[in-house]
């Protein structure tokens, strides 16, 4: 009995994250973000084509790819965004974004440039 009231529980959160819901308002914050601070390297299109990406080894992500939609999971997103990804130009932006701007810009990145629909 105890295993299925905690299921029942849990069963709320889950249900919460599979149908994860982005505001227009989010998406228009995330928007702005990315084209203060994210297209520089990886392009006003997500493609990594910029004129900073041709400096950058290893180049900056293609969102655009058809690997990177498979890859990129939000999980990974939102980490790569908050802790940065070492070895790459990619930089921690726990300090300059609050958690919200974060999942913003990655919520924008995900649903616009990537096409993946939550």
């Amino acid at each position: 009995m105890m295993q299925i009231l905690a299921g029942l529980l849990v069963l709320p959160l889950w249900a919460t994250t599979l149908s994860h819901h982005v505001s227009n308002s989010d998406l228009e914050l995330g928007k702005k973000i990315y084209l203060k601070h994210c297209k520089v390297c990886h392009g006003i299109s997500g493609d990594g084509q910029s004129f900073a990406a041709n400096a950058l080894n290893p180049p900056p992500k293609n969102f655009t790819a058809p690997e990177s939609k498979k890859e990129l999971t939000l999980k990974r997103m939102l980490d790569s965004a908050t802790n940065g990804r070492p070895g790459t130009a990619m930089m921690p932006w726990q300090d300059n974004l609050s958690a919200e701007e974060i999942r913003a810009v990655v919520s924008y990145i995900r649903k616009e440039l990537m096409g993946i629909d939550f």
